[in-house]
């Protein structure tokens, strides 16, 4: 016992000597580095919805499927196209008379598709299609494509971490000191915001011959925080 009592004290001892000599190790800076890249928006996501309302539920699907079936023929011959329903919904539509028992007067069937590409030239011609065949146009936008961003991202947390490399440098010289140590690291990344545009401009550009949309540009930036630790140095005064 009194052998395990002399462990537990000596353990103690050493525990407490180096938190003593880690916290005089030396002078500790704050820092901040980021960088930051435009880039040009390559994907499109097109969004739409088929609708109808009647009193046979049979008869509302088979309309739904048809419209459906038309734009995914008109689209899945153009390559690199990616069609996907997001929702399929059929739901009662009631009345109800003044001081009648309600009642089921047919059915609503709503069905909501996207479409994602980056042939970005062929927009005008897809929307077109979209409203040729019956469905409405809900949402359009522009943005960076998954595989863009990763690789951009990859590439600007390299430059912000050499960034804040040269900046610790820099510090350690000016306080005279010959190296230094990183403590601490944080990365943070800004994603670009997609351009939207509504549906009465989505109209707009089906009906014009050359179309003013724009893809915009998208900016993904990189900050870097941390800190460093510079060894004690000591400074005549003068």
């Amino acid at each position: 016992m009194r052998y395990l009592w002399m462990l537990m004290v000596a353990f103690l001892g050493m525990a407490q000597v180096a938190l003593a000599d880690e916290a005089a190790a030396g002078t500790r800076v704050t820092l901040n580095a980021a960088v930051e890249v435009q880039l040009a928006n390559d994907e499109v996501v097109v969004t739409f919805r088929i609708e109808k309302e009647g009193r046979d539920a049979d008869a509302v699907r088979k309309y739904v499927n048809r419209v459906s079936g038309a734009v995914q023929q008109r689209l899945e011959k153009q390559p690199g196209v990616r069609l996907k329903t997001l929702s399929r919904t059929m739901q009662p539509v009631w009345e109800q008379a003044q001081n009648r028992k309600r009642v089921r007067t047919g059915w609503r069937m709503t069905q909501i598709e996207q479409v994602i590409s980056r042939k970005l030239d062929a927009v005008p011609g897809w929307l077109d299609a979209i409203e040729d065949a019956g469905a409405h146009l809900s949402g359009l936008q522009f943005r960076l494509s998954a595989e863009a961003s990763a690789r951009a991202r990859d590439r600007l947390r390299k430059h912000a971490v050499a960034l804040f490399r040269r900046k610790a440098a820099v510090i350690a010289k000016g306080l005279g000191a010959k190296q230094f140590r990183i403590i601490r690291l944080n990365a943070a990344t800004q994603v670009p915001q997609p351009v939207v545009y509504r549906a009465g401009a989505m109209r707009a550009a089906a009906a014009d011959a050359a179309p003013s949309l724009s893809a915009g540009e998208g900016m993904i930036r990189v900050n870097i925080d941390g800190e460093i630790e510079v060894p004690f140095i000591d400074f005549p005064v003068k």
